[in-house]
């Protein structure tokens, strides 16, 4: 079974995507809705796909929502909330109340010393996120690993999902800061990491599974293959290859020696459990 943990949906008409601009390339600049992507998926026989948030507003969970309801390949929305709001917890629960809303992806603010004591409100919301078993992605990159470690020290039952491995510089073929970190985040029990973004936003738009390879071994190592998920970022991933060939990349850039059940694991089952998915009701 496979299921793709991390790609998104957009259509420019709805104004909130700052960050897509003609600029970002003809590749990215358009609209990507899901007849899309529903051809490649049932090619590889895809269970689903989980839209993560490429919005920082609510009105796009709901945008993604209503997809979910109109969309059988949908089988979850990691939506956005503002996390350090007042507000939070009435929010989340109208949006928890909606069986496809499966998480959230939040806007942190920069805390360069990590001193997140000076964010009590946050640290609230985060503890109800924690309480409730709800994940909480997180889009980090290296220099961003020690405070984040620091965060979850103070929130250690937070269900956290590392987007795209933190974002290490593949480029540059250097492991360390970057593994150091990460070794650090793998002592949370319940963080997990998604290896998504490789040849993209890692690498300059280069696809060699070769030198992702280093990268996912360690996060291997660190993380164990009950706490990875397989994640295409398409459209972004459209700057490098297709969907299809993200898969085949993820799949080739694993270690040798990993079981049949270890990789069904990254490729579909740990997104079950993490996200808490209802994969049977909605594909049957």
């Amino acid at each position: 079974m496979i299921i793709d943990s991390h790609q998104h949906y957009w259509q420019l008409r709805r104004g909130d995507y700052g960050w897509l601009t003609p600029d970002a390339g003809s590749v990215l600049y358009q609209d990507y809705m899901p007849d899309r992507l529903k051809q490649e998926l049932q090619r590889c026989g895809a269970a689903g796909t989980i839209v993560v948030q490429a919005a920082p507003t609510m009105e796009e969970t709901d945008f993604m929502l209503d997809l979910c309801r109109h969309e059988e390949s949908l089988l979850g929305v990691v939506g956005w909330l503002d996390i350090g709001g007042a507000d939070f917890e009435k929010h989340y629960l109208r949006f928890r109340a909606d069986p496809y809303f499966v998480g959230i992806r939040p806007t942190f603010p920069a805390t360069v010393d990590g001193n997140w004591s000076r964010y009590p409100q946050l640290l609230r919301n985060l503890m109800l996120l924690a309480e409730d078993g709800f994940p909480v992605d997180l889009l980090i990159r290296p220099h961003d690993l020690p405070t984040i470690a620091k965060l979850f020290s103070h929130v250690p039952k937070l269900k956290a999902v590392i987007n795209h491995l933190a974002v290490p510089d593949i480029g540059s073929g250097k492991l360390d800061p970057w593994a150091s970190g990460m070794l650090a985040l793998a002592q949370f029990e319940l963080a997990v990491c998604k290896i998504s973004g490789l040849a993209t936003v890692g690498s300059g738009g280069s696809l060699e599974a070769s030198k992702a390879a280093p990268y996912v071994k360690h996060a291997v190592e660190a993380f164990g293959t009950e706490r990875l998920m397989f994640g295409s970022d398409w459209p972004v991933c459209l700057q490098a290859g297709s969907f299809m060939d993200m898969l085949a990349m993820v799949g080739d850039a694993l270690p040798p020696g990993l079981t049949v059940a270890q990789t069904e694991a990254i490729f579909g089952g740990n997104a079950v459990r993490i996200y808490r998915l209802q994969v049977n009701e909605k594909t049957e």
